[in-house]
């Protein structure tokens, strides 16, 4: 297997696994958006208050769903954080995996403007020794 096509291969490597990385921060970035869905949606139950209209025979039982609604908002909360974590961490495995990415095609495209330089220098030397060889037969 050539230098090029090695290279190539793992460019295409690494380009398959920072794709796999921007798809899992989507998704993590989709996991923090249900999450503060989810948090204001329990916000705003746990903002009413029931107790007030309830009647003192029901009042234990509002009591005990408003402190569910409580519960259930810090729980919410509780999830943003660690959604935001996992974003996070995704969102740095990203930015791993396309500098390491883009390190490599430099690295690559380096190569080919080294291999076109070293081609034409090659192809000028073989021109002066054309040249070279005209001149002495005319001569």
């Amino acid at each position: 297997m050539s230098k090029k096509n090695r290279l190539e291969t793992v460019v295409w490597l690494r380009e398959t696994e920072e794709d796999r990385a921007r798809l899992e921060m989507a998704d993590a970035q989709r996991h923090v958006a249900a999450a503060n869905d989810a948090l204001s949606a329990a916000k705003a139950r746990a903002k009413t208050d029931e107790r007030r209209s309830a009647s003192a025979a029901h009042w234990s039982l509002v009591e005990s769903a408003h402190t569910r609604a409580l519960l259930e908002a810090r729980q919410a909360e509780h999830a943003v954080n660690a959604a935001s974590d996992g974003l996070s961490q995704s969102r740095a495995r990203y930015l791993g995996a396309h500098t390491r990415t883009e390190a490599l095609r430099r690295a690559i495209e380096s190569r080919r403007k080294e291999e076109a330089r070293t081609e034409a220098q090659a192809e000028r030397k073989d021109m002066d020794e054309i040249a070279m060889l005209l001149r002495a037969v005319t001569a």
